[in-house]
């Protein structure tokens, strides 16, 4: 199976809530793309 194409996202976000969600990454051993990336899959299976 293919994997879909990576596109470029730019937005902003609060600086605390980053600077968390950056830590609690680190400690997954994941990277902030893949959480928002799961996070964006979950949302749109609602």
């Amino acid at each position: 199976m293919e994997k879909n194409k990576k596109v470029k996202f730019t937005t902003t976000i609060d600086e605390e809530l980053l600077k968390k969600i950056k830590v609690k990454a680190i400690e997954k051993g994941q990277n902030v793309n893949e959480i928002i990336e799961k996070l964006f899959q979950e949302y749109l299976k609602r």
